[in-house]
């Protein structure tokens, strides 16, 4: 796998209708198609879902591949799903409606990984930042520190790609070396990735010392009196965003 290729957190700025949107509406309507797409269990509902997802990539300006490379690290579960209700599904039914609710089980998963993986193509990692932070705000009168998390979600989706690159650099080196990464059994292949685990740690661990440094040195001591050098402004088109998103979501729920 060449990891550096893959996107997985990773913003592309376009000049787009999503891009534009407030993070908070981003968030609220992904909460309402996430709890829409979940409980679906039929095929027109699914095929609506689809279409509706192809008509966001197509205004977010965002390619399929780059879409669909974002997706490629959490494919495992939509395989492993696949598999499970193939398995579960031959002990009470037959080979071909238990291949058939598997692949519909599947692809219901794997359109709500794309809705997911969206929201950070589309957000900057700042304005999810500040996202989370407003949205959690109320939670600051119990003590949580809501800045906090929020700032160590958006640097953990800032360092996905760098890590992802980091990786591919140390496994083409110990490629070049001779090793053998994709032979024997998984318990062998296990072992051998080893030399890749061991200095990933140490470059994660170096990267966090040096950021932490730099806060320190920039006299960032939490959420407490902070600014923001773009504040967060909630349009009209926001809240058009989130109404249509829940009713939409609504209207596949309880209707069809």
């Amino acid at each position: 796998m060449n990891f550096a290729n893959l996107t997985l957190g990773q913003y592309i700025p376009t000049d787009s209708f999503i891009h534009s949107l407030d993070p908070r509406a981003k968030f609220f309507s992904l909460m309402f198609i996430v709890s829409a797409v979940f409980p679906a269990d039929n095929v027109p509902e699914i095929a609506i879902w689809t279409l509706i997802l192809f008509v966001l990539v197509h205004a977010s300006k965002i390619s399929w591949p780059s879409l669909l490379r974002s997706a490629k690290p959490v494919m495992f579960l939509v395989i492993f799903t696949f598999v499970f209700n193939i398995i579960a599904g031959l002990f009470s039914d037959s080979f071909i409606n238990a291949l058939a609710h598997a692949l519909f089980m599947s692809f219901r998963l794997f359109i709500l990984m794309l809705f997911a993986v969206m929201l950070p193509l589309t957000t900057a990692p700042l304005e999810l930042a500040d996202g989370l932070d407003a949205m959690l705000y109320p939670l600051e009168r119990f003590k949580f520190p809501v800045h906090e998390c929020s700032m160590m979600i958006a640097m953990a989706l800032r360092f996905i790609p760098l890590l992802m690159q980091e990786t591919d650099k140390i496994i083409r080196a110990q490629l070049s070396r001779g090793a053998r990464l994709d032979q024997g059994n998984i318990f062998k292949r296990a072992m051998a990735f080893m030399p890749v685990l061991i200095p990933l740690f140490v470059i994660i661990f170096r990267r966090a010392d040096e950021i932490a440094i730099a806060m320190e040195a920039r006299g960032y001591n939490g959420g407490e009196g902070r600014t923001r050098r773009k504040p967060l402004v909630w349009k009209f088109k926001d809240t058009c965003a989130v109404i249509l998103s829940g009713v939409i979501a609504g209207v596949l729920v309880f209707i069809i």
